[in-house]
């Protein structure tokens, strides 16, 4: 024993100045690993967990009806003694700011964070980006349409990770709201609508009323089962145009708005939409064959029904592959559906691209 400590004392130097260089290493790591950033990712958490505590005691404080928000500030956190007053971890000197807003997704709520650290680290709004894109030189990009911000041309940088698939970036409205399309149709294939219908040839698919077809049992069933409780907190409700077309008719948002069905939470693209990404300014009428020209909407990843229907009757539907056509409601089309993501969603990665798409924080 007696000479086992000696032998520990003699070599306790090396025992020391292993421990320094092991604390060396891992500062370096940490270092390197973004330790600024897990700091700011840390305080966000700590936001959150001080926000729910805080509605813990204030239930009666909650949103009441779905989709409906409230926010607490970081100073009020603060002032509850929730959360100590937050300093930048790049600069203690500089105080953030900030609040939590909570929003209520059917039964439950979530917390989403928003923290400011002036110059260090501050929310980047995907409207903002989409906004302040520029075209390229063969005018792919972004345009004001209206009020309006719209994509057009074939090459443009408009994808989005959300919910773990792939989105592209239709527009932002005008209220900042972004409308997105799956960029890649489903696998599965539905029908407009299979309702008795006298007037059609096989007496089914009878587009009079969209409220009660079947593309929007099949639209509401995929929001239901295919969206998280937290990216249904980041998704809007809007008012979707089913308004209807002759295929030899000029694109018009005074017909195709002529009918409009109040908060949808999921969609199909607009014969409007398809008009709109394309650079070619031949594309005049629905079936103006210039539209696959400069059009990212004419790919062969989008393959599905449209809001619209005919106006010649009340059994066929317009629909997008490559062209705009129209087919019986009754049979079956893949779907690219539709979705408007929150003016305050936050975009912490990306370019745009399919190999590097926006990531929604």
């Amino acid at each position: 024993m007696k000479n086992l400590w000696n032998f520990i004392k003699d070599k306790s130097y090396y025992f020391l100045g292993a421990t320094v260089v092991i604390i060396i290493l891992l500062v370096i790591i940490t270092s390197c690993s973004g330790g600024n950033g897990s700091s700011y990712e840390s305080i966000e958490n700590k936001m959150v967990s001080a926000a729910k505590s805080y509605y813990e005691k204030k239930e009666n404080l909650l949103p009441k009806q779905e989709g409906g928000t409230v926010k607490v500030t970081i100073s009020s956190l603060v002032e509850a003694e929730l959360l100590k007053e937050v300093t930048d971890p790049k600069d203690s000197s500089n105080n953030c700011s900030g609040y939590v807003e909570v929003t209520k997704v059917e039964d439950d709520y979530t917390y989403t964070p928003f923290l400011t650290c002036k110059g260090n680290y501050e929310p980047q709004y995907l409207t903002d980006k989409i906004k302040n894109t520029t075209t390229d030189e063969l005018g792919n990009g972004v345009y004001l349409i209206g009020s309006d911000y719209v994509y057009k041309g074939e090459d443009v940088k408009n994808y989005v990770s959300f919910n773990d698939l792939l989105w592209r970036i239709v527009k932002v409205d005008e209220n900042g709201d972004i409308k997105l399309v799956l960029s890649k149709y489903t696998t599965e294939a539905y029908a407009w609508d299979t309702k008795y219908n006298s007037e059609s040839e096989d007496n089914s698919g009878n587009t009079t009323n969209y409220l009660l077809t079947d593309i929007r049992k099949t639209l509401n069933t995929y929001y239901d089962e295919t969206f998280t409780k937290e990216s249904k907190a980041k998704m809007v409700s809007k008012n979707i145009c089913v308004g209807k077309y002759l295929l030899t008719d000029a694109f018009s948002t005074e017909k195709e708005c002529s009918v409009i069905k109040e908060n949808e939470k999921v969609s199909l693209l607009n014969a409007s939409d398809y008009q709109n990404a394309s650079l070619d300014t031949g594309c005049v009428n629905l079936n103006s064959r210039e539209c696959v020209n400069r059009n990212y909407l004419a790919s062969d990843d989008i393959y599905t029904w449209t809001l619209n229907s005919s106006s010649e009757n009340t059994y066929k539907v317009m629909f997008i592959y490559t062209t705009i056509d129209e087919s019986y409601a009754s049979n079956e089309r893949k779907l690219n559906p539709v979705i408007y993501l929150s003016n305050k969603v936050i975009t912490n990665a990306g370019d745009g691209t399919m190999e590097n798409p926006f990531i929604i924080k």
